[in-house]
């Protein structure tokens, strides 16, 4: 697979979106700040309670928009119309990723205890399976998995390095304060979603 072309058509696609992706950067990071912050001061007051709440506000605000972000970069990896509404276009989607975050968590979890390498493997294999979910709202999230795998069959080693790629930008992120990563995370999203349109190319030809 083309790294060079998965980015170039990344960079075409976002031409006049990166607006919508930084409000979608900025949404996210606040409604996640929110949950870290009331976790923060439950750690700092020593209220376990409050360490507990704050790590369940995370996972419901990750729940109900983790669909609705990844929405709205795979549209924009498909040139189709999207604007920054899209992260909460999918928020009825909580239950499946309630179901394949937990599936992929003990599967992951699992392989990790034979060694990290297996772990990292079984990792890119899932990395898949929300995408398939979204393309298909009503697949069985096993099956989302097992799909996943399916497609990233051959592909692992590619996908590996198509995100290592993007290591040094994202150190050179610290160093700016972490505005680079305004142009990053749209960039790199798009980028995995060309990766996964394009295992989907494979499959049906």
């Amino acid at each position: 697979m083309d790294r060079a072309l998965l980015k170039q058509k990344a960079k075409d696609s976002l031409k006049g979106k990166y607006a919508d992706a930084i409000i979608v950067i900025l949404i996210s990071a606040i409604l996640g700040g929110i949950s870290g912050l009331i976790s923060g001061i439950g750690e700092g007051l020593e209220i376990f309670s409050l360490q507990i709440l704050g790590d369940i506000i995370s996972f419901l605000v990750s729940a109900f928009i983790t669909f609705g972000s990844l929405s709205f970069f795979l549209k924009i990896s498909r040139n189709e119309e999207v604007t920054y509404q899209e992260l909460f276009s999918k928020t009825k989607m909580f239950v499946p990723y309630l179901l394949i975050s937990l599936l992929v968590g003990i599967f992951t979890v699992l392989w990790s205890i034979l060694f990290i390498i297996p772990g990292i493997i079984a990792a890119i294999s899932y990395s898949q399976s929300y995408l398939i979910a979204l393309d298909n709202p009503d697949i069985d999230p096993m099956e989302a998995i097992r799909e996943s795998k399916r497609l990233m069959n051959g592909h692992k080693m590619e996908f590996f390095i198509l995100n290592l790629s993007f290591l040094g930008w994202a150190i050179l992120g610290i160093f700016t304060f972490g505005i680079l990563y305004f142009w990053l995370i749209p960039y790199m999203s798009v980028t995995q979603a060309n990766f996964y349109n394009a295992l989907l190319e494979e499959k049906n030809k």
